[in-house]
């Protein structure tokens, strides 16, 4: 490729601006320049880019005509289709805590949300507290803002910094719009709820030096409860109300499977829990009498009759920018997009989870007395009679506190001011300087919780007749005395980034195969963060609601600096290099290099293959998350020395954020070809290998008492007593895990013209051969794929037809099955959707169309718990219709 050109040279800006997040906008356009005025380009067309604007590393860019086409309602269900985000990421869902139910992500090659970085104009999107500042959420960016999206399928710390490990999503809005177009949708699902209906409106105006684009966007969509699907219509949960009631019973032996008694590590008998059922069980609302394989008797409710799948959302977007030309070599871009999006979710009463106990006391004795009388074996009323009183543990539901309802706000601002330009210094230069500032607000109030504690009170002081046994109980009392233990949990939280951005481009020398350009970047940025819950619920008090750790006051500060160039070595051949230096005030600096070259043998084929290292920075919450106690099970190896088995018993153990962090460090090569082997036929095939180490994670309890048991010092996690015993174990965040996964990318796009209408089809592949991972020193490196949840492969199939006044879609999603050795295979599933648009006589355009047209169920998969499906891969709405009219004026 001949640098002279007037497409290399675009290219060459294009990249600049990635070095450069500040002159992003010298990447948006494509217009020819005089000698003293910018040169841009805006890249559009095929999702399979022509080689002239290809690089070394692989882009897809997707117009928002193929957006449209696809019939997806908002921005977070386009990108959550893409087949790179390999297997599915986090939904809008109901009943989540700390705000999530308003969250959206992606997580490109299934390495976490909090590796794929969002960019809105070549721009870093401001960060999520509901994940702990280390995701963003995709619900904030209005349709009605979208130009095009650009996907960028490679590791990019080398230009944009921390997160870029997987990929990289840019945004790019809406430029230069004048008229008028309103946008209203209505979409109604066969079998009831998730019910949305979207209003849209943008309008531009133009001047001889100024352009200005404003846009609204409303959204709304009911709730889908669990019980408006047969698939996720039935949950038997032990925890009800009324309830169930459990106790060692000393008379009942454990056997094993060959009927031999089973002893603990000290060789003593190991007894029984046996259950017993409130005798009011099956006269009540929702609620079963089940007997367990042992023979027990448990009072299930179902839960799904009160649960939501999907919160009920509303949205309201807004967007402006005005692009202001001060000189004919300056430009001035402002920007202001803000969002609100609010959430109503709901989930069946809170189970108490810590299991209360009803324990004998003088205040009440009669009602401990009564239960047992009723509900007690032989043995149980032998050991009361000899005032051996022993505790019985209650599965309580906390119903009459009525459903936990989560109502989440969440507010996003982001304002952008910049100017970039041309000057004739050292030859020729673009230069861009920007200001940012993001803001994202949460918060969230949720009803139905209960405090724990209180809840104990009742039982110890006799206020509450769980079983309903007590001489003197009447009918609604246990129902009224449970109000007081009802608690409203609360929290808030803020995200709130300033920063700065520069850079300038300039052409340093020519050389026999063309000119050699460099471009020079900075930013600097500081970023705020707090969390705050309600006292109760961050101190663990409260069951039904996730509770939290509260921090406030922390914040870091970033300086980067980042340099580009391309080296063409031959008039085919052309060589990138990229660095970035990061220093952060908490964990220190790291820098990053990256390597591409691209090579035309001729010019419909392009081979290219590049290097680099990335890194992801820790979150606040890694960092900073204080001590939550909690109680887990595991088998401490030291303590059964000489024996040859070992008991899982309770320890306690505390959960902790560290301060001393490193960032994760990443590898990513990428290897392929794009050819186009005729005018109307295209393929791309691209390699991916990522290696990840230092990934941030928390051993388990076991983890611990493991290393232990291999050699390794675990002095500052298991902390023992002097005689051996185990007083607790410290689960900080560590840098101990590893990832590794590699992959394929497949991409065939074919245009056929004919004398019926243009025809245009496509395929994208993504195919995951390998996904290893590793939580430890000592564990092994394990390949998930093919497991459940991760699917070896997606493949998306798209279609489309234009004539005359008449449009038409068909695009079709699969995802590969999935097996795993406990409970089976997970099938396959193929969704269709499908769409027709007429376009109307007065400037307006018309669609009719199906989303899941075969009215595709989740798959089943009972290891992935209630509601049997997996969230993140899988849409639970089943086949939806939509009505779709445009107007433009």
């Amino acid at each position: 490729m001949s640098t002279q050109t007037a497409v290399s040279k675009a290219v060459r800006l294009s990249l600049f601006a990635l070095v450069s997040s500040s002159v992003a906008n010298i990447a948006q356009a494509e217009t020819e320049q005089n000698e003293n005025n910018l040169e841009r380009i805006e890249v559009t067309g095929s999702r399979i880019q022509r080689t002239d604007m290809e690089t070394s590393s692989p882009v897809t860019v997707i117009s928002k005509a193929e957006i449209d086409a696809s019939g997806v309602a908002t921005v977070s269900d386009f990108v959550r289709n893409l087949s790179q985000n390999s297997f599915g990421s986090f939904r809008d869902a109901s009943g989540f805590g700390a705000g999530q139910s308003s969250q959206s992500t992606v997580s490109m090659r299934g390495l976490g949300p909090q590796r794929t970085l969002l960019l809105i104009d070549g721009r870093r999107m401001g960060s999520s507290v509901a994940f702990g500042g280390g995701t963003q959420n995709l619900n904030v960016v209005p349709m009605a803002a979208v130009e095009r999206i650009e996907v960028l399928r490679d590791g990019a710390s080398a230009v944009y910094g921390s997160d870029a490990v997987a990929g990289v999503i840019n945004i790019i809005t809406k430029k230069e719009y004048q008229g008028v177009e309103v946008d209203a949708e209505q979409g109604i699902t066969e079998h009831g709820g998730a019910e949305n209906s979207n209003l849209r409106m943008t309008f531009g105006v133009s001047g001889d030096k100024t352009n200005m684009v404003a846009s609204v966007e409303y959204f709304n969509r009911s709730p889908l409860y669990d019980r408006d699907r047969d698939f996720s219509s039935h949950l038997d949960s032990s925890w009800g109300w009324p309830g169930t009631g459990s106790y060692t019973d000393g008379s009942k032996p454990k056997v094993d499977k060959e009927g031999k008694p089973v002893l603990d590590a000290n060789g003593k008998p190991v007894y029984e829990t046996v259950s017993f059922a409130d005798a009011r069980c099956d006269g009540s609302e929702n609620s079963s009498l089940i007997t367990d394989n042992k023979g027990n008797k448990i009072c299930a409710y179902n839960a799904a009759q009160d649960s939501a799948t999907m919160a009920a959302q509303e949205r309201f977007s807004t967007f402006f920018k005005v692009d202001h030309e001060l000189t004919a070599d300056i430009n001035w871009t402002n920007r202001l997009m803000m969002t609100r999006v609010w959430t109503e979710g709901q989930y069946a009463g809170a189970p108490n989870s810590n299991n209360p106990v009803l324990k004998h006391t003088s205040e009440n004795s009669d009602i401990y007395l009564a239960t047992v009388d009723k509900y007690g074996s032989q043995w149980l009323k032998d050991e009361v009679a000899a005032g051996r009183y022993v505790d019985i543990a209650l599965k309580m539901r906390t119903t009459p506190l009525g459903p936990r309802i989560t109502k989440v706000q969440d507010s996003d601002i982001n304002f952008l001011t910049a100017l970039d330009g041309y000057s004739d210094v050292l030859g020729g230069m673009t230069w861009g300087l920007g200001a940012q500032w993001i803001r994202s607000d949460v918060s969230s109030v949720q009803s139905g919780a209960a405090n724990a504690t209180v809840i104990q009170e009742l039982l110890d002081n006799g206020k509450l007749d769980y079983f309903a046994a007590g001489s003197g109980y009447v009918e609604g009392h246990n129902e009224e005395a449970i109000q007081a233990a009802g608690h409203t949990a609360l929290f808030n939280g803020r995200v709130q980034t300033y920063g700065v951005d520069g850079g300038f481009s300039i052409d340093l020398f020519d050389i026999p195969n063309g000119t050699i350009p460099l471009a020079l970047g900075f930013e600097w940025n500081r970023t705020e963060y707090e969390k705050i819950y309600d006292l109760a619920s961050n101190q663990g008090n409260i069951v039904g609601s996730s509770g939290g750790d509260i921090i406030t006051g922390k914040s870091r500060e970033v300086w980067s600096l980042s340099a580009e160039t391309i080296i063409p070595v031959l008039d085919n051949l052309d060589v990138e290099l990229s660095a970035r230096f990061d220093d952060y005030s908490d964990f220190g600096s790291t820098f990053n290099p990256k390597a591409g070259i691209s090579y035309r043998p001729f010019d419909s084929l392009l081979l290219r293959a590049s290097y680099g290292t990335g890194f992801r920075a820790p979150t606040f919450d890694d960092l900073y998350t204080g001590q939550s106690e909690t109680f887990l099970w595991a088998s401490d190896w030291a303590s059964c020395a000489g024996s040859s088995t070992c008991d899982k018993k309770q320890y306690k153990a505390f959960y902790q954020g560290n301060e001393d962090l490193e960032p994760e460090e990443s590898t990513s090569l990428s290897m392929g070809m794009v050819w186009n082997i005729t005018d109307e036929l295209d393929v791309e095939l691209s390699y991916y290998d990522i290696q990840i180490d230092n990934v941030i994670s928390t051993l388990s309890s076991q983890d611990v008492f493991n290393l232990e048991r291999d050699g390794y010092d675990v002095s500052g996690m298991l902390f023992r007593e002097n005689n051996g015993d185990v007083n607790h174990l410290l689960l900080q965040k560590l840098n101990l895990g590893e990832l590794k996964t590699r992959g394929i990318d497949f991409n065939v796009r074919y245009l056929l013209p004919t004398q019926v209408g243009d025809f245009n089809f496509g395929a994208e592949t993504n195919y995951v051969l390998s996904w290893e991972a590793k939580d430890g020193p000592n564990s092994p490196m394990e390949d998930i794929v093919g497991e459940t949840d991760q699917p070896q492969f997606r493949i998306n199939l798209s279609s489309t037809w234009s004539h005359n006044e008449w449009e038409a879609s068909l695009f079709a999603r699969y995802t590969a099955e999935q097996e795993d050795a406990e409970y089976g295979k997970t099938d396959g599933q193929w969704i269709v959707d499908t769409q027709v648009g007429y376009y109307l006589p007065w400037n307006a355009k018309v669609n009719l169309g199906i989303r899941n047209l075969l009215d595709e169920e989740p798959p089943f998969n009972y290891e992935v718990g209630f509601p049997y499906y997996s969230t993140s891969l899988y849409d639970p709405i089943g086949r939806e219709y939509y009505l779709r009219y445009n107007q433009k004026f």
